[in-house]
């Protein structure tokens, strides 16, 4: 590959890609390289609803310990919950989540390549992808495309020395997977997720329960089945949960989780609700 010496060189690659072009594909063999090179690599998963670090809704951070077959082998080691797994919803905190996490691994890693969503049609989700770059501010930015379908997103900083821009062919002959097939997905990875979670009440009194912005939220306007975060006083997302009941009489938020609830500072309130 003609452009190899300049990700090989770069200390943050950000990946760019129409939905189906091989982004995932393209990170995982990028990693595998890097770390047969000598290097320690991470990834950043910013695809927030077909996550394959980390489960839906949230940005993932992972460590490529071993090789990997696909990005999903990394191994989880800190995730920021956005609430919303669409990259056209809350997308300014997205990627505000994945410029922090990309902070986080650049001392611990010689590498971090981020994966991106495949939302790059129109003005507004090349607004999106800009805000994601000048967040996580990368040395490289690889435009992944059949034709110039990406062009747009990268026309105002082309001509800058940095970051630099490295365009590679979409993978061809992959049949796009239908909304269903997605949302199944997401279902699936979720389930997953929450496969030996458990019922934890929390004290309201004790916790934070606010939106994913910040704002307070009311127990008696929470809906069984809504996706939340379990976050430390530090903001660090410990894990996921899934509101059971919510009771303002007693005071008291039920959830499902896999996280025993003792350090738990705040209950972020997502967008999302669990099928079923």
């Amino acid at each position: 590959m003609e452009e190899l010496p300049a990700l090989e060189a770069a200390p943050v690659v950000l990946v760019v890609g129409a939905a189906e072009a091989g982004k995932t594909t393209f990170t995982a063999w990028v990693a595998n390289h890097l770390r047969e090179r000598g290097l320690s690599v991470a990834i950043v998963d910013a695809d927030i609803g077909q996550s394959e670090i980390g489960p839906p809704a949230t940005v993932g951070l992972g460590a490529v310990r071993a090789p990997l077959t696909r990005s999903g082998d990394a191994e989880l080691t800190a995730l920021e919950f956005v609430g919303v797994t669409s990259p056209g919803r809350r997308p300014w905190q997205v990627a505000e989540a994945t410029g922090r996490l990309v902070a986080e691994a650049r001392p611990r890693f010689d590498r971090v390549i981020v994966d991106t969503s495949g939302f790059v049609t129109g003005g507004f989700a090349a607004a999106v992808k800009q805000r994601k770059i000048k967040a996580v501010d990368p040395d490289v930015v690889v435009l992944i495309q059949a034709a110039d379908e990406c062009e747009h997103i990268v026309r105002g900083i082309a001509s800058r020395p940095r970051p630099r821009i490295v365009r590679v062919p979409a993978v061809r002959g992959l049949r796009p997977r239908s909304p269903a097939m997605r949302r199944r997905h997401r279902e699936l990875a979720l389930a997953r997720y929450f496969a030996d979670a458990r019922a934890v009440t929390l004290d309201a009194t004790r916790v934070d329960v606010r939106s994913v912005v910040g704002a307070p939220v009311a127990l008696e306007t929470l809906l069984a089945g809504t996706l939340v975060a379990l976050n430390a006083a530090d903001g660090a997302t410990l894990a996921l949960g899934v509101i059971e009941a919510a009771d303002p009489a007693r005071a008291t938020l039920t959830l499902r989780t896999t996280h025993k609830g003792a350090d738990v500072a705040a209950v972020v309130i997502g967008e999302t609700t669990l099928a079923g």
